[in-house]
């Protein structure tokens, strides 16, 4: 009875925690945005034909939020179908709610960095076994790594001096950053493929002298951390090798959903700032293609800001580059609908769920008290 409590306890301080920790990213990322578009209306030319464009653009918000939900049930069909072809049945709900939570916990950490190590823990809570949790998580996330690097190489050529901002020099800056982003990206997948060179690389950093010094500086004991990091390296091969040798056609499954996910959320941006242009009786001289090419080649820097979410930086980054192909005011006013529409509705839709997690948890305590 005395463990059951202590649990307990321990479950309500965690609980507590975390929503200090939600709250506070909340915050920096609300912070992030918000600063962001208060500078590009301060130096607007028209920031009120900004506010009359969002105004009469509510149905658009509603649309791109549909849109997303779209993607929340490819996320969640996929999820689904990749637990019951691995023999680990989650039912709907729990595969909904790590799909909601992913897209949460993404928009809510560093540089959209959380989102996958939460969905392996959320699925491993609901019996799913690590090993099979961190097959599904990862080999999304794989697959993607390499449809984005494949597809940037194709599109250098023609898109890359696409992105412009008006000043050449920081353009060629840009540019030199996209192509650092492309060639980091590509070693990941050389490690993806060969877990030799993954393995190699751990080796490389045990024997690293700047490595050493760094964690002593940090107070950190190296020998621990490169062999927690070793161990995750070969749970990750492991996690992958029981995905692609033995199921490959889930593979074709996963990397199909994953491109239809990005698809929909290029569209969502493109339908955004159509929309108000037209509001603004404005044109945007970029098509449905072009837009997409741009916006993979920006996520190669604008995913690596290092707030919320990557909060202002995407915003900032897309308006820069695209206003130059439409009207500046229509351009802002489209991707703030965008967003809103992408990322700050599914944060509250994350929040609503996160609650009855929450609640969930708390009561499995209390009817575990009072047995």
């Amino acid at each position: 009875m005395e463990l059951v409590l202590k649990e307990g306890s321990e479950v309500r301080n965690e609980s507590k925690n975390e929503r200090k920790k939600l709250y506070r990213s909340l915050f920096i990322a609300l912070l992030s945005t918000a600063s962001v578009f208060a500078v590009f209306m301060i130096f607007a030319r028209d920031s009120t034909q900004i506010l009359k464009i969002l105004f009469l653009s509510p149905i658009d918000i509603l649309i791109g939020f549909g849109l997303f939900m779209g993607i929340i049930f490819i996320d969640t069909l996929r999820t689904w179908v990749m637990t019951h072809f691995l023999d680990e049945h989650v039912n709907w709900k729990v595969a909904l709610s790590n799909s909601i939570l992913g897209y949460f916990y993404t928009y809510i950490t560093p540089s959209s960095a959380g989102g996958q190590p939460f969905q392996i823990y959320h699925l491993s809570k609901w019996k799913v076994k690590p090993e099979i949790s961190s097959a599904i998580i990862l080999t999304r996330w794989s697959t993607m790594i390499i449809f984005l690097s494949i597809s940037s190489i194709l599109l250098l050529k023609r898109y890359l001096f696409y992105v412009q901002i008006g000043i050449p020099v920081i353009s060629q800056i840009l540019w030199v950053i996209i192509l650092m982003g492309i060639t980091v990206s590509f070693a990941i997948v050389l490690m993806l493929l060969v877990p030799n060179v993954g393995i190699g690389l751990v080796n490389f950093f045990k024997k690293s002298r700047i490595l050493k010094w760094i964690f002593k500086l940090f107070k950190k004991d190296d020998v621990e951390v490169l062999t927690k990091f070793e161990n995750n390296v070969r749970q990750f091969y492991d996690a992958m090798h029981m995905i692609w040798m033995k199921k490959p056609l889930l593979i074709i499954f996963d990397a199909m959903t994953g491109i239809l996910d990005l698809g929909i959320l290029y569209y969502i941006l493109y339908r955004s700032i159509m929309a108000a242009s037209y509001e603004n009786g404005a044109q945007f001289f970029l098509s449905f293609w072009s837009l997409s090419a741009i916006f993979i080649l920006l996520s190669f820097i604008v995913y690596y800001f290092p707030t919320p979410g990557s909060s202002g930086g995407i915003e900032g980054a897309f308006y820069l580059v695209f206003s130059m192909y439409g009207s500046p005011p229509a351009v802002m006013a489209g991707i703030l609908i965008w967003r809103i529409s992408t990322y700050y509705l599914p944060i509250l839709l994350g929040i609503v769920t996160m609650f009855f997690e929450f609640k969930a948890k708390n009561k499995e305590v209390e009817d575990a008290q009072k047995t």
